[in-house]
Protein backbone atom coordinates (compact mmCIF):
# COMPACT_ATOMS: atom_id res chain seq x y z
CA UNK A 1 0.00 0.00 0.00
CA UNK A 2 1.66 2.96 -0.99
CA UNK A 3 1.59 6.10 1.34
CA UNK A 4 1.87 9.26 0.19
CA UNK A 5 2.52 12.36 2.56
CA UNK A 6 0.69 15.81 1.56
CA UNK A 7 2.12 18.90 3.02
CA UNK A 8 2.28 22.36 2.77
CA UNK A 9 1.43 25.34 4.55
CA UNK A 10 -1.19 27.25 5.20
CA UNK A 11 -3.51 28.76 2.70
CA UNK A 12 -0.87 26.46 0.37
CA UNK A 13 -3.81 24.26 -1.65
CA UNK A 14 -3.85 20.90 0.49
CA UNK A 15 -7.37 20.47 0.64
CA UNK A 16 -7.20 21.25 -3.23
CA UNK A 17 -5.01 18.51 -4.13
CA UNK A 18 -6.44 16.00 -1.80
CA UNK A 19 -9.88 16.22 -3.48
CA UNK A 20 -8.09 15.71 -6.79
CA UNK A 21 -6.25 12.69 -5.51
CA UNK A 22 -9.52 11.67 -3.63
CA UNK A 23 -11.49 12.20 -7.47
CA UNK A 24 -8.75 9.68 -8.72
CA UNK A 25 -9.10 6.97 -5.86
CA UNK A 26 -7.08 7.57 -3.64
CA UNK A 27 -8.19 7.02 -0.13
CA UNK A 28 -7.44 10.36 1.68
CA UNK A 29 -6.93 10.70 5.45
CA UNK A 30 -6.76 14.35 6.88
CA UNK A 31 -4.90 15.16 10.13
CA UNK A 32 -6.44 18.06 11.05
CA UNK A 33 -9.98 16.42 10.75
CA UNK A 34 -8.60 13.63 13.13
CA UNK A 35 -6.96 16.15 15.39
CA UNK A 36 -10.92 17.89 15.80
CA UNK A 37 -12.54 14.06 15.92
CA UNK A 38 -9.78 13.46 18.98
CA UNK A 39 -10.75 16.56 20.53
CA UNK A 40 -14.50 16.21 20.34
CA UNK A 41 -14.29 12.14 20.60
CA UNK A 42 -10.98 11.19 23.25
CA UNK A 43 -11.98 12.50 26.63
CA UNK A 44 -7.85 12.22 27.83
CA UNK A 45 -6.82 14.00 24.98
CA UNK A 46 -9.34 17.01 25.59
CA UNK A 47 -8.80 16.97 29.17
CA UNK A 48 -4.60 17.80 28.58
CA UNK A 49 -5.70 20.40 26.32
CA UNK A 50 -7.63 22.06 28.71
CA UNK A 51 -4.98 21.45 31.29
CA UNK A 52 -2.66 23.05 29.24
CA UNK A 53 -4.26 25.96 27.94
CA UNK A 54 -7.23 26.50 30.55
CA UNK A 55 -10.91 25.97 30.50
CA UNK A 56 -11.29 29.59 28.83
CA UNK A 57 -11.00 27.60 25.85
CA UNK A 58 -14.17 25.53 26.65
CA UNK A 59 -17.57 26.91 24.65
CA UNK A 60 -21.01 26.65 26.17
CA UNK A 61 -21.51 23.02 25.66
CA UNK A 62 -18.41 22.06 27.30
CA UNK A 63 -16.49 21.04 23.98
CA UNK A 64 -12.77 22.56 23.27
CA UNK A 65 -13.86 25.91 20.91
CA UNK A 66 -11.02 25.49 18.17
CA UNK A 67 -11.11 29.33 17.69
CA UNK A 68 -9.87 30.14 21.26
CA UNK A 69 -7.86 27.47 21.59
CA UNK A 70 -6.08 28.76 18.19
CA UNK A 71 -5.97 32.22 19.56
CA UNK A 72 -3.92 30.89 22.61
CA UNK A 73 -2.04 28.17 21.50
CA UNK A 74 -0.51 29.76 18.03
CA UNK A 75 -0.03 32.79 19.91
CA UNK A 76 3.48 31.80 21.10
CA UNK A 77 5.92 29.22 20.14
CA UNK A 78 6.04 27.63 23.19
CA UNK A 79 2.01 26.99 23.29
CA UNK A 80 2.53 25.77 19.68
CA UNK A 81 5.09 23.27 21.11
CA UNK A 82 2.42 22.29 23.98
CA UNK A 83 -0.48 21.48 21.80
CA UNK A 84 1.34 19.89 19.34
CA UNK A 85 3.18 17.16 22.12
CA UNK A 86 0.08 17.05 23.18
CA UNK A 87 -2.22 16.36 19.60
CA UNK A 88 0.36 14.71 17.35
CA UNK A 89 1.55 12.17 19.14
CA UNK A 90 -2.64 10.19 19.30
CA UNK A 91 -2.50 11.45 16.25
CA UNK A 92 -0.17 9.90 14.88
CA UNK A 93 -1.74 6.54 16.37
CA UNK A 94 -5.03 6.87 14.79
CA UNK A 95 -3.22 7.25 11.53
CA UNK A 96 -1.81 3.96 12.17
CA UNK A 97 -4.81 2.20 13.06
CA UNK A 98 -6.73 3.50 10.07
CA UNK A 99 -3.61 2.45 7.78
CA UNK A 100 -4.15 -1.44 9.91
CA UNK A 101 -7.70 -1.42 8.79
CA UNK A 102 -7.06 -0.23 5.20
CA UNK A 103 -4.42 -3.12 4.74
CA UNK A 104 -6.85 -5.66 6.46
CA UNK A 105 -9.12 -5.12 3.12
CA UNK A 106 -9.18 -7.23 0.28
CA UNK A 107 -8.82 -4.45 -2.62
CA UNK A 108 -6.15 -1.67 -1.52
CA UNK A 109 -6.03 1.59 -3.16
CA UNK A 110 -3.93 3.08 -5.42
CA UNK A 111 -2.62 5.43 -2.75
CA UNK A 112 -3.15 6.76 0.86
CA UNK A 113 -2.58 10.60 1.04
CA UNK A 114 -1.73 11.64 4.49
CA UNK A 115 -2.68 15.20 4.71
CA UNK A 116 0.25 16.58 7.35
CA UNK A 117 0.41 20.21 7.22
CA UNK A 118 2.93 20.15 10.43
CA UNK A 119 5.19 17.90 8.68
CA UNK A 120 8.81 19.60 8.88
CA UNK A 121 7.61 20.21 12.89
CA UNK A 122 7.15 16.70 13.74
CA UNK A 123 8.80 14.04 11.40
CA UNK A 124 7.00 11.33 13.17
CA UNK A 125 4.52 11.42 10.54
CA UNK A 126 7.40 10.53 8.31
CA UNK A 127 7.09 6.65 9.81
CA UNK A 128 4.49 5.46 7.78
CA UNK A 129 4.96 7.33 4.70
CA UNK A 130 6.80 6.36 1.19
CA UNK A 131 7.39 9.94 -0.85
CA UNK A 132 6.61 13.48 0.21
CA UNK A 133 4.61 15.60 -1.35
CA UNK A 134 5.00 19.22 -0.92
CA UNK A 135 2.81 22.32 -1.87
CA UNK A 136 4.70 25.46 -1.95
CA UNK A 137 2.77 28.88 -2.72
CA UNK A 138 3.76 33.01 -2.13
CA UNK A 139 3.05 33.50 1.48
CA UNK A 140 1.09 36.80 0.99
CA UNK A 141 -1.09 34.73 -1.84
CA UNK A 142 -1.78 32.28 1.44
CA UNK A 143 -2.14 34.57 4.00
CA UNK A 144 -5.26 36.07 1.19
CA UNK A 145 -6.45 32.18 0.92
CA UNK A 146 -6.74 31.92 4.17
CA UNK A 147 -8.66 35.21 4.81
CA UNK A 148 -11.02 34.46 2.29
CA UNK A 149 -12.07 31.14 3.99
CA UNK A 150 -13.05 33.11 6.82
CA UNK A 151 -9.73 33.38 9.28
CA UNK A 152 -8.53 36.38 10.73
CA UNK A 153 -5.35 37.84 9.35
CA UNK A 154 -4.04 37.89 12.50
CA UNK A 155 -4.78 34.24 13.13
CA UNK A 156 -3.30 33.23 9.77
CA UNK A 157 -0.03 35.42 10.39
CA UNK A 158 0.35 33.73 13.71
CA UNK A 159 0.01 30.61 12.02
CA UNK A 160 2.49 31.10 9.83
CA UNK A 161 4.84 32.42 11.89
CA UNK A 162 4.82 29.38 14.13
CA UNK A 163 5.04 27.04 10.69
CA UNK A 164 8.12 25.81 8.82
CA UNK A 165 8.57 27.46 5.41
CA UNK A 166 8.49 26.52 2.40
CA UNK A 167 12.69 25.96 2.04
CA UNK A 168 12.42 23.51 5.05
CA UNK A 169 9.36 21.41 3.50
CA UNK A 170 11.41 21.17 0.29
CA UNK A 171 14.76 20.18 1.81
CA UNK A 172 12.19 16.83 3.26
CA UNK A 173 10.10 16.68 0.01
CA UNK A 174 10.21 14.10 -2.83
CA UNK A 175 7.88 15.94 -5.27
CA UNK A 176 6.82 20.10 -5.08
CA UNK A 177 4.30 21.37 -6.96
CA UNK A 178 3.70 25.29 -6.63
CA UNK A 179 0.33 26.71 -6.21
CA UNK A 180 0.73 30.54 -7.43
CA UNK A 181 -1.53 30.94 -9.70
CA UNK A 182 -5.28 29.45 -10.97
CA UNK A 183 -6.79 26.93 -9.11
CA UNK A 184 -7.65 25.60 -12.84
CA UNK A 185 -3.47 25.21 -13.63
CA UNK A 186 -3.02 24.00 -10.29
CA UNK A 187 -5.58 21.11 -10.26
CA UNK A 188 -3.84 20.17 -13.60
CA UNK A 189 -0.47 20.09 -12.00
CA UNK A 190 -1.90 17.94 -9.63
CA UNK A 191 -3.85 15.60 -12.13
CA UNK A 192 -0.11 15.47 -14.10
CA UNK A 193 1.23 14.17 -10.98
CA UNK A 194 -1.14 11.48 -10.06
CA UNK A 195 -0.76 10.12 -14.04
CA UNK A 196 2.95 10.44 -13.90
CA UNK A 197 4.00 9.43 -10.14
CA UNK A 198 0.68 7.41 -8.42
CA UNK A 199 -1.24 6.06 -11.77
CA UNK A 200 1.41 3.76 -12.88
CA UNK A 201 1.61 1.90 -9.15
CA UNK A 202 -1.52 0.55 -10.14
CA UNK A 203 -0.19 -1.42 -13.52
Amino acid sequence: MYVLALTGGLGSGKSTAAQVFAERGAVVIDLDEIGRTLLVQAAAVRERVVEAFGADILGADGLVDRTALAAVAFATEEGTARLNAIMHPAILAAVAGALDTLALQGEQPPAVVLVVPLLVESPLFLEPVDAVLTISANEDLRIERAVARGMSREDAENRLARQAGDGERREIADYVIENDGDIESFQAAIGEFWDMEIAPRER
